[in-house]
């Protein structure tokens, strides 16, 4: 099983969110660079940056800087870790420059999610009033995609992950802050046929709480997702795990996940890194 850990950016600080809340904010006195570093001479595999700076506003110029300092790291570190990006990308030309700039995999949820509900029937005023509920603009020339957006992704899709976030039942959009009645299971069927493979999922509730896994819900899932038709090639989880017990637990599920994100145990010294990889990683290919 892959342990990455996460990297979340608000523009050029590391920090972490309580439960996606930019109100409750931990902010870690480390430079991005120096913590890839120290997570790349450990042994990672791979390496999860968020631009959370671009998930709230839908635009990522901010945080590009610091993902190339990141990249040079690993490039002079550790080759042969993957590193993945996510967090307001929303357009093609995004989605390009980011595979250009050395990110091997490029997180998708919003700009893959909406167009999902719309073809599920809910009209872009629905889409509207559920923003509105969240206390959020919806901006649609920052929300909706490119029209053709699936068809241009289509010949890079083994390098995209789509980001199922959940809230209860409930995917979540837009950094977290705005919910959509369509369960993640549902979404991750309705992708699959339309050829992703990769997937991350994320209990929002736990994201950030140090509170543990919600284990019924992610095995709810990944019950659910193993047994379609079309089969995804990757699931990584994420939300919540705070020890060693919370990985072991997933890992000796009947179907578990190909990988965890661990974030606020790391920095809050409640999870060792290195140990990880030797307990849950080393041997295995990312």
């Amino acid at each position: 099983m892959l342990i990455i850990p996460a990297i979340d950016l608000k523009k050029d600080e590391v920090v972490r969110l309580y439960k996606g809340n930019f109100k409750q904010v931990s902010q870690y006195n480390i430079k991005p660079d120096e913590i890839a570093r120290r997570f790349l001479l450990a042994g990672v595999k791979r390496l999860h940056i968020v631009f959370l700076w671009g998930a709230h506003t839908g635009c990522v110029s901010e945080e590009m800087d610091v993902l190339s300092q990141i990249i040079k790291t690993r490039d002079i570190y550790n080759t042969t870790c993957k590193i993945q990006v996510g967090g307001g990308v929303r357009r093609y030309e995004q989605i390009n420059a980011l595979i250009e700039k050395g990110v091997d995999y490029v997180i998708m949820g919003t700009s893959i999610l909406i167009p999902i509900a719309l073809e599920e029937g809910f009209l872009k005023n629905d889409i509207k009033l559920f923003y509105q509920q969240a206390g959020k603009n919806f901006d649609e020339d920052k929300e909706i995609p490119e029209i053709d957006l699936f068809n241009r992704i289509g010949d890079i899709k083994e390098k995209i992950i789509v980001a199922v976030d959940y809230r209860k039942d409930e995917i979540a959009l837009s950094g977290w802050e705005v919910t959509l009645p369509l369960t993640p299971y549902y979404v991750i069927k309705k992708l699959l046929k339309k050829g992703f493979k990769k997937f991350l999922i994320t209990n929002v509730e736990r994201d950030g709480t140090l509170n543990g896994v919600d284990i019924d819900s992610v095995e709810n899932i990944l019950h659910r997702t193993f047994n379609y038709p079309e089969k995804p090639e990757e699931i990584i989880v994420s939300g919540g795990i705070t020890t060693i017990e919370d990985i072991e637990t997933l890992q000796q599920m009947r179907y578990r996940p190909d990988g965890v994100i661990v974030g606020k145990a790391i920095y809050q010294n409640r999870l060792d890194i290195r140990t990880l990889i030797k307990t849950f990683q080393e041997g295995q290919n990312a």
